[in-house]
This record gives C-alpha cells, structure tokens and sequence, in this order.
C-alpha cells in the first residue's frame, strides 16, 4: 500500500559544488530563489535491432547511455555566480573607479564548460534522504532576459548531467537520498 506521507511538495535550493560528503566546497554556489521550481530529468537512449521477421519491430532494447537535465529560472541578478560557472563570462573592474564594474560574456566557441557535483534540496528540509546529488554538472548558461510590465526580471538556468567514469560505481549520474551512505 502507498504512504500518502511520501508525498513531498515545496520549491527547492540548487547548489554547485558539492564535495563526496555532501558538504559545500568553498567556491560552491547556491541558488535558492526559483520561479517555477526546479526540475530534474534523465534521458537514456537505446539501440533497439531488429530483424527481417519482425519488420521495423525491434527484438529487444539496449541501454546506450542516460544524462541528466536540471531546469529552473531564477530571479537572483547575481552575475558572480554566472562568471563562476560560464567559461564565456568574465568580471571587468574599472582600474580608476573600482566600485564600477561590468560583466561581460563572449560568445566564441571551443571553451569547455566547468563541472562539479550539485545538490537540489527541498527548502526547509534537512533530511538527506529527500536530497538528490548529481555527480558531474556543467551549467548551461543563456540569457532570456525579459523586461516585462507583470513580471520580473530572471535567468534560465540549465545545467547537464554527465555520467561520471570516474566515480564508483563507474558512471554514476546520481544519487538519491544520503551521500555518506556505505555498503
């Protein structure tokens, strides 16, 4: 029988850069203003073969790799957490008036994008059983800034997560619940 008590609702906190224990490194950023929530996917894709006898029905499926997607916007203008996480951002401090300053963000290629575990969080929750942990994040930055009559300004936010060969077990995408846990 379902437990109507595992029903959770709630908006939720993003924080990038998160160490194994599931404590904050000390460059980590935090967005816990959201509009809209946050919304975490997976996709996987197969190969699915067929046969002559079954036409253009495959015989059988076969997982071919599975990413994440974090999506959520934000009303936080806070464009420091932006240079931390966008290769083609940057910082520009007036040499003669250092109180003026500027963000700039470029839009070359090539640059590759930084990755680090993330948490989301339900706000208010300290049990890490309703935590999820994403292994290996790269934030996806672009700007859809609308200047609006009922509405405030935000960012969207959208960040991929990569399975991680270096973790164990090899591949991890994420984890739900206690990060500290064993087996």
């Amino acid at each position: 029988m379902s437990d109507i008590n595992k029903i959770y609702a709630g908006p939720g906190i993003f924080t990038w850069g998160i160490n194994a224990d599931g404590t904050e490194e000390s460059d980590a950023i935090t967005i816990d203003l959201t509009q809209g929530g946050i919304n975490f996917t997976t996709t996987t894709t197969y190969f699915e073969p067929t046969v002559d006898q079954t036409g253009t029905a495959p015989v059988k499926s076969i997982v071919t790799g599975t990413t994440g997607a974090i999506n959520f916007e934000t009303p936080d203008m806070d464009f420091e957490k932006v240079v931390s996480y966008n290769p083609n951002a940057s910082k520009v401090i007036d040499g003669d008036t250092p109180a003026k300053v500027k963000y700039q963000v470029t839009g070359l290629a090539g640059k590759e994008l930084p990755r680090k575990r993330a948490v989301i969080k339900p706000q208010g929750i300290t049990d890490p059983s309703r935590f999820i942990y994403i292994e290996s994040v790269g934030i996806k930055f672009d700007m859809n800034a609308a200047f609006v009559l009922d509405n405030n300004l935000r960012l969207t936010v959208a960040a991929m997560a990569y399975p991680d060969v270096n973790a164990t077990p090899k591949g991890l995408l994420y984890t739900w619940g206690d990060i500290t846990a064993t087996a």
